[in-house]
C-alpha cells in the first residue's frame, strides 16, 4: 500500500542530496492528490516523515477505502495465477452501446459508421 522507493546507495542519486525516498498512498482507495512523498537524508528521518504522513492519511480513510484496495489486489492476484496456469485472458468485446440505444460491433465499420454522429454529437453535448 506505502512505498519505499530508495536506499542510501541508490546508484545515480548525488552524494550531496537526500537518499532516501519515501512515498505514502494506495490506489485504488486513495484520490490522486491524497499521495504524499518526501524525501530525507538519512533512513531514521525518512521513516519518521513516512509515519507521519500515513498517520494523517490514514485518519481520512474508511474501511471501505481499505476494503478496494484489497479487493483489486485479490483480483490481480486471481489474475496471475490463472496467467501462471497458462490460462488467457478473454480479448476485450468491441460491442458497444450508442445513445441511440443499438448494440453494435465497432470493429465492423459497416455497422459503426451510422452511430459514429450520434455518439459524437452525444459527446459534444455531454451526455456520453
Amino acid at each position: 500500500m506505502c512505498t519505499w522507493a530508495r536506499s542510501a546507495s541508490a546508484p545515480g542519486v548525488p552524494v550531496d542530496v537526500d537518499q532516501w525516498k519515501w512515498s505514502c498512498g494506495f490506489y485504488p482507495g486513495c484520490d490522486p492528490g491524497e499521495f504524499s512523498d518526501g524525501t530525507a537524508p538519512d533512513f531514521f528521518t525518512a521513516r519518521r516523515q513516512f509515519e507521519a504522513a500515513w498517520r494523517e492519511l490514514s485518519a481520512g480513510k474508511t474501511e471501505a477505502d481499505y476494503q478496494e484496495w484489497r479487493d483489486q489486489r485479490d483480483r490481480t492476484a486471481q489474475k496471475y495465477a490463472a496467467w501462471a496456469q497458462g490460462e488467457k485472458p478473454s480479448p476485450p468485446s468491441s460491442m458497444m452501446r450508442c445513445v441511440c440505444g443499438v448494440r453494435f460491433d465497432s470493429h465492423k465499420p459497416a455497422e459503426s459508421y451510422d452511430h459514429r454522429a450520434h455518439i459524437y454529437a452525444a459527446r459534444a453535448e455531454g451526455r456520453r
